[in-house]
């Protein structure tokens, strides 16, 4: 499960069976909820994250898939290393 500004996703929300449907689910994402899930993938992925609130097994994945998205829509800004 991830979270996005205080809602949970659930993974059974979010396509991690395959590459081309979590594709898609980005894809559709507007920029300013692309760059939100990515930054706090990013946090829940990264070992500031406490250890009560374990990383979902999928979220690296879908980490990797949004910052693919981002780098397609917006290959020239600096902002694509943010997450």
């Amino acid at each position: 499960m991830a979270v996005l500004d205080g809602t949970e996703i659930l993974a059974s929300q979010t396509p991690a069976d395959t590459n081309k449907n979590t594709r898609v689910f980005f894809s559709r994402m507007p920029d300013s909820e692309l760059l939100r899930f990515g930054v706090r993938a990013k946090f829940r992925c990264s070992h500031e994250s406490t250890p009560n609130d374990p990383e979902p097994p999928d979220l690296a994945a879908q980490l990797n898939e949004a910052r693919f998205e981002w780098n397609r829509r917006h290959p020239d800004l600096p902002l694509r290393d943010s997450f």
